[in-house]
């Protein structure tokens, strides 16, 4: 016990020089809609995308974001038959898709603010219900990040972020993509 409380005070002061980096909080809403999944297809952009992340920025222009959010999109589990043959088990218009993101941001300079691209790699759990026999289903599996975003300063510390980002995750074969269009805000310390 003594040995970890020792390990555990050392790492927190060996993390002081981070926080001493510039940070920033952003918060985001909007919308989003799945591009393709194995229901076939893209399906109408839904209302409910919401997303927090928190940047530190490592260069004059590169941001380490950690991103976690959620978006209401359609979403499609697959099972394998006998045959080995994929079968879409159930279609869920109304499902959700929660994800957990590590990305790392280039910024450029803009006479506005800032543009910056973005791409990262996360977690995603995808849950959706069968409507006839009411049972709920979950799974997850890993997915990448990209987008492009623009930060529109109000003060030093608060701006205003618009932000389009894309989806790829590995559930099942075609892999399902979504796309996300959001606007927030962003607190910088």
């Amino acid at each position: 016990m003594k040995k970890t409380l020792i390990l555990l005070s050392f790492l927190s002061l060996a993390a002081f020089p981070a926080f001493a980096q510039n940070s920033e909080i952003g918060f985001l809403a909007g919308g989003a809609k799945a591009m393709k999944t194995a229901a076939g297809g893209k399906s109408d952009f839904q209302h409910g995308f919401e997303e927090i992340s928190y940047g530190l920025l490592i260069d004059q222009s590169t941001v380490l974001k950690i991103k976690v959010g959620r978006m209401d999109a359609k979403t499609a589990f697959v099972s394998r038959d006998a045959t080995g043959k994929q079968v879409v088990d159930i279609v869920d218009p109304k499902g959700e898709v929660d994800y957990a993101d590590v990305a790392v941001e280039y910024r450029f300079s803009e006479p506005f603010g800032t543009t910056g691209l973005f791409a990262g790699t996360g977690l995603y759990r995808q849950s959706g219900s069968n409507g006839q026999s009411g049972g709920n289903r979950q799974e997850s599996d890993y997915g990448f990040v990209g987008g492009v975003n623009g930060l529109f300063p109000v003060t030093r510390s608060v701006g205003i972020i618009a932000e389009g980002s894309y989806h790829w995750v590995h559930f099942y074969s075609p892999k399902p993509r979504y796309g996300a269009v959001s606007v927030g805000l962003r607190f910088a310390f």
